[in-house]
């Protein structure tokens, strides 16, 4: 009989103790069901749990093993002795300041800056999304890399527009290819953030505010604390994204392209499957190569927008842009017919080159360009065979990162989500994007889906080089506006003689089919001129950074100088180890 009590009391033990740890697992899915049918009212995540307590310092150590790291320039090319990080946020320049200080090259950098700005602007960039980068090592040939998000092999648009991501696997496809410290050090500062936190700034607080509506606010305890939107000031935490960053630094890449990661992402996604995230692959492309003021214009790979900005650029020129005034009638109406050819090419011929036939090297030739640009009147519009639709599209964001290191070696990149917060969607803290959006309906167009294909995008990283050594290193935000700014900072600059910080800073315009977008009130002869020719201005813009937020740093090789400059439209930062 005391044996029987015995094994009553041991079962009833073992059965208190299921039931408890059947309560602590299923808390979490049932407080999330009840925070979907009562409207989002409970937050659950692991956001709020304690920080981490006294740090050891960052430990950069050398990658084992790479095969071909950016290494000092050849002994008859002199090292700039000097480098520089421009990027949209200062905790991220502080991260690759640090990196390069340690005898990190730019591509160190440029890893370790995009993965910082992942967790302190999570809106703009990160694991769910995707970009593109040009190297720019001196003496050597440009080299591009596409890491941007595709279709599945299905060829069908998963839900919400979300492309398989390219973002982890890119960056460490270039770490392969070119980095010099373990990968896993260049992880180090953005899980230290995400873990320990960062002061929310205005901006992060805009954009979450902005994009609540379309996301599971249930899910963000840190963005959303007790469902409110986190206030500047206030201290954010994303331990969710932060064991992400803690696999990719000890799985590596792997864990979202087939483990674990990949796995809770094809369970969320429907139409995106595990199979779908094994078979990724980083591209190596030609970049858009050509010249404007006596400099070769390096700018990004078809689908990307790298051709419209070379285009309108030597179109420009050949319409003679160095003899004018660039906000008179006569500049402004010359830069924007020269966009309005060029992007009208790149509606045509431009896709994703793994795939699609692409004639790069005839889109940017000289001669092709001169004769588009004989067909600008001096007194009105191209005539076109065909306008575009264009849908108001007020996305704003991306993050470009520009990186110079001590022998002068250039890193240009972009990396997006699409729209802020990409498609809203977030599973184990990484915001996923919406970048499939941007395929064609039209199933005959050279942008339409197909399996495994990347859809054309406006993000443009470029460079400018003479004699194979990077002098400027130029990118934005901006969503449709980009490859046009971008043109327009670039012409002030090259060939209009204004420093980098008053072409950064003068204000800027944008053309859509007619209606002519201005950000600054223009003078009323020039105003009244543009009229005249048929474009329909337009003051009325939604947002400061609607006209981007340019990010760029200038090299002086003679003088040994790396400068830059922070845009006001965004929270833009740059340094320097140059006096």
């Amino acid at each position: 009989m005391m044996t029987d009590r015995w094994l009553n009391y041991v079962l009833a033990v073992v059965v208190v103790i299921g039931l408890v740890v059947v309560a602590r697992y299923e808390r979490p899915r049932l407080a999330e069901e009840r925070a979907e049918y009562l409207d989002q009212e409970v937050a659950v995540g692991r956001d709020d749990a304690p920080p981490v307590e006294d740090r050891d310092p960052l430990e950069l150590r050398e990658a084992p093993g790479n095969g071909d790291p950016v290494t000092a320039a050849e002994p008859e090319i002199e090292p700039l002795g000097a480098h520089g990080v421009s990027a949209s946020h200062p905790l991220a320049v502080e991260v690759g300041m640090e990196v390069l200080s340690a005898g990190g090259n730019a591509v160190d950098a440029a890893i370790a800056v995009s993965y910082a700005l992942s967790v302190v602007e999570p809106f703009g960039s990160g694991v769910g999304g995707g970009g593109a980068m040009l190297l720019q090592e001196p003496g050597e040939a440009p080299l591009a890399y596409d890491y941007r998000e595709t279709a599945p092999l299905s060829g069908d648009r998963p839900a919400n527009n979300i492309g398989v991501p390219g973002f982890a696997a890119g960056m460490e496809h270039m770490h392969r290819a070119h980095g010099s410290i373990a990968l896993a050090d260049l992880i180090e500062p953005a899980a230290r953030y995400a873990e320990d936190g960062f002061e929310v700034d205005p901006y992060l607080h805009e954009r979450a505010r902005d994009a609540a509506f379309r996301m599971p606010i249930h899910l963000l305890p840190g963005l959303f604390p007790g469902g409110a939107v986190v206030q500047p000031g206030e201290t954010l935490r994303q331990l969710d994204y932060a064991e992400v960053l803690r696999m990719i630094q000890t799985e590596g890449a792997e864990v979202v392209y087939g483990g674990e990661i990949g796995q809770r992402i094809a369970d969320e996604v429907s139409g995106i499957s595990i199979e779908d995230l094994e078979a990724y692959e980083v591209a190596e492309v030609q970049p858009a190569i050509g010249e404007f003021a006596g400099y070769d214009v390096i700018s990004g790979a078809p689908p990307i927008s790298g051709t419209a900005l070379v285009q309108t650029l030597q179109i420009a020129e050949q319409r003679g842009i160095d003899e004018l005034d660039l906000d008179s009638a006569d500049g402004m109406h010359t830069m924007a017919q020269a966009y309005r050819l060029a992007q009208r090419d790149r509606r045509m011929n431009v896709g994703d080159p793994t795939i699609e036939d692409v004639p790069l090297d005839r889109i940017v030739d000289r001669q092709r360009t001169d004769q588009l640009a004989a067909r600008i009147p001096p007194d009105g519009f191209v005539e076109l065979p065909d306008e575009e639709e264009v849908r108001f599209a007020t996305e704003t964001d991306t993050t470009h990162v520009v990186v110079v290191d001590d022998d002068g070696t250039m890193v240009s990149l972009t990396n997006t989500l699409s729209n802020f917060f990409g498609s809203g969607l977030s599973v184990s803290g990484i915001f996923l994007n919406d970048q499939l959006k941007n395929f064609s309906p039209d199933p005959e167009s050279i942008n339409a889906v197909a399996p495994g294909k990347r859809p054309r995008s406006f993000i443009t990283p470029t460079i400018l080089a003479e004699d194979d050594h990077g002098v400027l290193g130029i990118g934005s935000a901006g969503g449709r506006r980009i490859p046009f700014v971008t043109a327009q900072v670039i012409a002030r600059w090259a060939n209009n003689g204004q420093d980098i910080e008053a072409a950064v800073s003068t204000g800027r315009y944008h053309l859509e089919v007619r209606d002519l977008e201005v950000e600054d009130s223009l003078p009323d002869g020039v105003e009244s001129e543009l009229a005249s020719r048929g474009y329909e201005i337009t003051y009325t813009v939604p947002t400061t950074e609607y006209f981007g937020g340019m990010q760029a740093l200038v090299v002086d090789r003679e003088a040994g100088t790396v400068d830059g400059v922070a845009d006001e439209r965004r929270a833009g930062s740059w340094a320097s180890s140059s006096p």
